[in-house]
């Protein structure tokens, strides 16, 4: 068996080196090729430091091709998408060969990427990897976007998957292995790992188009149930036909540089973490259909808590629901020290009134249910991109059709700082909607600070437009110019 592996080992490192990746060590910028035979696009060219990208196609879901939904516009329109390593400054040119550059935008805007455009053309520098830009000549409609990876170091020897597509089905993954997907690999197929101290990593992507919704090889594209000790890094997960991330009962997890594209179907949630302590999910993308990041109590380790969540440097986007989501279904003991910062949203729907999810359409959603105590929960320097919708943060105990015990939770100890809404309002007087509600004296808000919260450049108070205080609140606080305590 040792034997096995060292040989495993050497060819993982000769792969390595005929990839033109150095088995030690970093290099500047490497490019991967697509593999024969996988969709790609034609409406984009792109270059980064003279090398050309291959660039895939993107899919979203378009309802209006059901029965039931005759008429629904696709929430989200195409795109495109392609990937790098790089390290130190390199120039990115990109051309667009369906689209006018003359409006272009690169998001998000905290990267402070500046194009230089000529024509169809733009071109502009990269300085820190890892970033996500969404390049856009007509907002949502048909965007680029780049996912820019810093160099990897050597790759494992264990379950390696190279350049090439691979018909893979459902992969387990148990104690102590690493799942290693190269540059230019497409798994197609779904994840489920149980164990500790696993590994999942590369830069390729794990596909899930081939299957139609729900009925893919594993209940998630990536299943971690019951992990402790896991680390997924750099990858690519695309079109998974439900959920795409489910962290079930685990604890220890770190998502970094995961870039998750799940907008071809209904609940293609990107994020979802379930009963799981001590998870850090930084420098990662994601675009969905349904939620971003769902925080969730399913029941899951004689319905453990959550408790200890980072959400850090990342790029969100949704097509449809809510960007965090949390609290819709409260099976669990408590959900607990959340802290999200630092991160853009770059793109949330719009769909408000008179639509079957009229209610559910929230950048920040806290809505514990089932007598669930939710405590601790932060939110600091994060910068939305407001198109029109009408809801901006919720916070109120209630239940829901997901709830076994139809009774609200209640909600300690939360804050919203440094919170930056800026783009297109729904009309003057309506900068989204921040509600505070508590259901009764059993099941109500106390402490919940808003600190900064600047909505198209006019500070938040408590008497400023769309911000509605009602039920059982003690400690709500607005801090800033005309700003009071409601206690």
């Amino acid at each position: 068996m040792l034997k096995r592996m060292n040989v495993m080992r050497y060819l993982v490192i000769g792969l390595a080196l005929l990839s033109g990746l150095p088995a030690d060590g970093p290099q500047r910028l490497h490019t991967y090729p697509a593999p024969q035979g996988v969709a790609l696009s034609d409406d984009y060219s792109v270059t980064v430091n003279g090398k050309p990208l291959d660039i895939y196609r993107g899919v979203v879901w378009e309802p209006q091709k059901l029965d039931w939904a005759k008429g629904v516009p696709s929430f989200g329109g195409p795109y495109s998408f392609a990937y790098f390593d790089a390290s130190g400054i390199v120039e990115v040119v990109v051309t667009s060969h369906k689209q006018s550059m003359e409006k272009v935008r690169v998001l998000p805007e905290s990267n402070r990427v500046v194009p230089a455009v000529k024509g169809n053309t733009l071109r502009f520098e990269v300085k820190n990897a890892p970033c996500q830009l969404s390049v856009e000549p007509n907002g949502k409609n048909g965007p680029l976007i780049l996912f820019v990876n810093p160099p990897e170091q050597n790759p494992p020897n264990v379950k390696y998957y190279g350049p090439g597509v691979h018909d893979a089905g459902k992969v387990e993954l148990k104690d102590n292995e690493t799942l290693y997907i190269a540059g230019g690999a497409v798994l197609q197929g779904g994840i489920v790992a149980r164990g500790t101290n696993i590994r999942i990593q590369g830069r390729g992507i794990i596909d899930g188009l081939k299957w139609e919704r729900f009925k893919g090889p594993t209940r998630n594209i990536l299943e971690l149930d019951g992990c402790h000790g896991v680390v997924v890094e750099g990858i690519i997960i695309k079109d998974g036909w439900g959920w795409s991330v489910n962290l079930k009962g685990g604890s220890d997890i770190t998502l970094r540089n995961v870039k998750v594209l799940g907008a071809r179907c209904e609940n293609n949630d990107g994020i979802d973490i379930c009963n799981s302590q001590r998870v850090t999910i930084e420098d990662c993308f994601v675009r969905t259909d349904d939620d971003c990041i769902a925080i969730k109590g399913m029941g899951y380790g004689d319905s453990q808590a959550v408790d200890d969540v980072t959400v850090k440097r990342c790029v969100l986007w949704t097509d449809r629901a809510n960007i965090w989501r949390i609290g819709c279904e409260s099976r669990a003991k408590a959900m607990r020290n959340i802290l999200s910062s630092d991160t853009d949203v770059i793109h949330h729907v719009a769909l408000d009134e008179g639509y079957v999810w009229k209610d559910a359409n929230w950048v920040i959603s806290l809505q514990p249910g089932e007598d669930m105590p939710m405590d601790n929960v932060h939110f600091e320097n994060i910068r939305i991109h407001q198109e029109g919708q009408g809801r901006l943060i919720q916070v109120e105990p209630l239940f829901n059709q997901y709830n076994r015990k139809q009774t609200p939770g209640l909600i300690r100890n939360g804050s919203f700082k440094n919170i930056t809404v800026w783009g297109i309002p729904k009309s003057s007087d309506n900068p989204g909607l921040i509600r505070i509600h508590g259901a009764d004296a059993q099941h109500d808000v106390r402490n919940v600070t808003f600190e900064n919260v600047v909505r198209f450049d006019q500070v938040t108070a408590e008497q400023s437009p769309s911000v509605q205080i009602s039920g059982s609140c003690q400690g709500v606080v607005f801090t800033g110019s005309q700003s009071k305590t409601r206690n």
